[in-house]
């Protein structure tokens, strides 16, 4: 018995050390308007815990697996899970599947970028299979991906894949991918200046996004903007973030929509203005 229970403590060293399991995520509170209602609501707010492990094949191979819960209260939405991923990956490269949350909006603030995807056309669950080489040249990787159709659950590896190139050097980075099937090409710079991070993006259908986000000590301001089909569809955005501790803030999100431009051509798209102020607990 003593031996027996020995070996299952053995096995289960060699399992902690073998496999990292980790659980991060985040919990607010705060009060908002939402878009088109200038009553106020006060609630939790955004909550999220994501899972995560990982575990050395041996050979110079990891698996990697990844998770997450979303409840979305003050958004007007409902818990449910997203951003699952299964890969493996070595000196070939890296294999993936996933379940992947899709916003139209790619390069705002963490406290206005919902809020612009909501106005600008949601969100949609896309399945994708992706594979990613290894470093082509400094600073330089590039990804071949097949997307199932939105909200689907089951993928054909079919078709035109995405080709899609990221480049990251000091404080430039790159992201450029060609549509695939849609042939919707996209591409997205972003820069560090010093005194701010400015990050721009256009794509075929003439989406275009400003980020500009400043940190300033404590605090982390944010100015964002956004346009759709040649400014038929417009929103900006200007975000505060008071970080209290390394895992506790104050933050603050504002978006403004003309009302005038809440047309239905774009799926869901909402008009007016709201704000958000919460304190988010992060873990």
């Amino acid at each position: 018995m003593k031996k027996t229970l020995i070996a299952l403590a053995a096995l289960g060293v060699v399992g902690a050390a073998s496999a990292q399991v980790a659980i991060t995520g985040s919990v607010a509170v705060g009060v908002q308007t939402v878009f088109g209602d200038t009553a106020a609501k006060f609630d939790l707010s955004d909550a999220d815990i994501n899972f995560s492990a990982s575990e050395d094949l041996g050979g110079g191979l990891t698996v990697a697996a990844s998770t997450s819960i979303t409840n979305e209260a003050l958004r007007g939405g409902s818990t449910n899970a997203n951003n699952t991923s299964l890969s493996i990956s070595g000196g070939f490269g890296a294999l993936a599947y996933a379940n992947v949350l899709s916003g139209k909006a790619k390069m705002g603030s963490p406290a206005v970028e919902d809020d612009i995807s909501d106005v600008l056309g949601g969100y949609t669950t896309v399945n994708v299979f992706t594979y990613t080489t290894p470093e082509i040249f400094p600073g330089f990787k590039g990804t071949l991906e097949w997307a199932a159709a939105p909200q689907t659950t089951a993928l054909e590896v079919s078709g035109t894949p995405t080709l899609i190139g990221n480049y990251a050097s000091g404080p430039l980075s790159v992201y450029v991918d060609n549509g695939g099937d849609s042939n919707v090409w996209d591409v997205r710079v972003k820069y560090d200046v010093g005194i701010a991070n400015i990050g721009v993006r256009a794509d075929k259908d003439k989406y275009q996004e400003l980020a500009i986000t400043v940190p300033m000590g404590a605090i982390t301001y944010g100015i964002y903007s956004a346009s759709f089909e040649n400014n038929t569809y417009q929103a900006t955005g200007f975000s505060a973030s008071y970080a209290m501790s390394k895992q506790t803030s104050l933050n603050f999100g504002m978006v403004s929509a003309p009302g005038n431009k809440s047309a239905a051509g774009i799926g869901g798209a909402l008009g007016g203005s709201n704000y958000r102020l919460m304190l988010k607990k992060a873990f």
